[in-house]
């Protein structure tokens, strides 16, 4: 079945299936945001100094979530391409192979509605640890339209990136589960490939999101918890995306590696040391030739890669997670030189 025929039940929808539809889509949630926070107040001057009325918080908001939704959609049509390509390397009666693309774009209602829970559950803890209390946070809400639009921006932001965090984290057990099934070639590693690219797009979602967390920072005075609980929250499942898909193959290769290493030098051990019971002595030039293919196998076994990722991308992966923190810093530096000149 053909990923583009199947249909996420959650925010994947917001994509339409015309070409260009990301961009439509990012462009669609940007402008909606946007627009709403201004009817409501938030950018205008006698909104900005409201309790939580964070013009910085709302643009934050539109951003993030304008990146998160078609990057999610892109990330699933990866996921369930990566799948197919492993199709050859799985055996028919272990995987269900259109089942396994299908949970790609599908989940359980059961599961959507525990990520729906936690994406809730979230958001208002969030929004009572900003407001200090339940009353001063209603209070707000009910009494300043601007602010109600930024706590209403909190619950979304919160639930739509959990949801894309729990997505992506079903992926991830999902090729994990495959990575324990899928047929070997140690001399072929680009054939598994599929794994690590998965991986490292997924953790690239999260390292563009977090990112994006300094344009709060147009907004001086905002305090650090507005922030520090969503940053705190993106940490770990970005860690969990990246060695989720490939740890179980990993483990997989290495043994394997082990396995082909020791039986080549149990065959090399006995062309060296032939049996010589029989009172035969096989030649030198007979030993040589059996002994060369066999060294030279076990330099490319020991040279075999141990993960299912290409040099190149890990490196790639290397220079982006530094992305966020240099984005932090120039902030910082930002805003310092703003209250120097100011």
């Amino acid at each position: 079945m053909h990923s583009t025929a199947l249909r996420h039940l959650t925010i994947t929808r917001l994509v339409p299936p015309v070409a260009g539809g990301r961009w439509l889509c990012a462009l669609g949630i940007f402008l909606a945001l946007t627009g709403t926070f201004w009817v409501c107040g938030v950018f205008a001057p006698e909104g900005r100094n409201a309790q939580s009325g964070s013009y910085g918080a709302a643009l934050f908001f539109s951003v993030v979530l304008a990146y998160t939704v078609p990057v999610l959609h892109f990330i699933s049509s990866r996921t369930a391409e990566a799948i197919a390509a492993l199709l050859p390397l799985l055996h028919a009666t272990a995987v269900d192979v259109p089942t396994a693309q299908l949970r790609v774009w599908r989940k359980p209602k059961r599961w959507f509605v525990w990520v729906l829970g936690i994406g809730v559950v979230s958001g208002l803890a969030h929004n009572l640890l900003l407001f200090g209390s339940a009353r001063e946070l209603v209070g707000g809400f009910l009494g300043h339209p601007e602010i109600a639009a930024v706590v209403l921006g909190t619950s979304l932001t919160w639930i739509v990136i959990t949801l894309a965090l729990a997505a992506l984290l079903d992926n991830a057990r999902l090729l994990a589960g495959l990575g324990r099934v899928v047929r070997i070639d140690l001399l072929q590693p680009q054939t598994l490939r599929p794994f690590g690219g998965v991986a490292v797009l997924s953790t690239l979602m999260v390292v563009g999101a977090m990112a994006a967390f300094p344009i709060m920072f147009v907004d001086r005075e905002l305090s650090a918890m507005a922030y520090v609980p969503g940053l705190i929250a993106m940490g770990v499942p970005m860690l969990l995306l990246a060695l989720l898909p490939v740890l179980p193959l990993h483990k997989r290769l290495s043994r394997v590696k082990a396995q082909a290493i020791a039986e080549v030098n149990r065959r090399i051990s006995a062309a060296v040391n032939p049996d010589t019971s029989d009172g035969a002595v096989p030649a030198e030039n007979e030993v040589l030739a059996t002994l060369a293919p066999l060294l030279t196998f076990r330099q490319e076994l020991a040279q075999a890669s141990e993960w299912p990722v290409d040099i190149g991308v890990v490196t790639r992966l290397g220079f982006y997670l530094i992305i966020p923190p240099l984005t932090w810093v120039g902030a910082a530096l930002i805003e310092k030189l703003l209250d120097t000149v100011f």
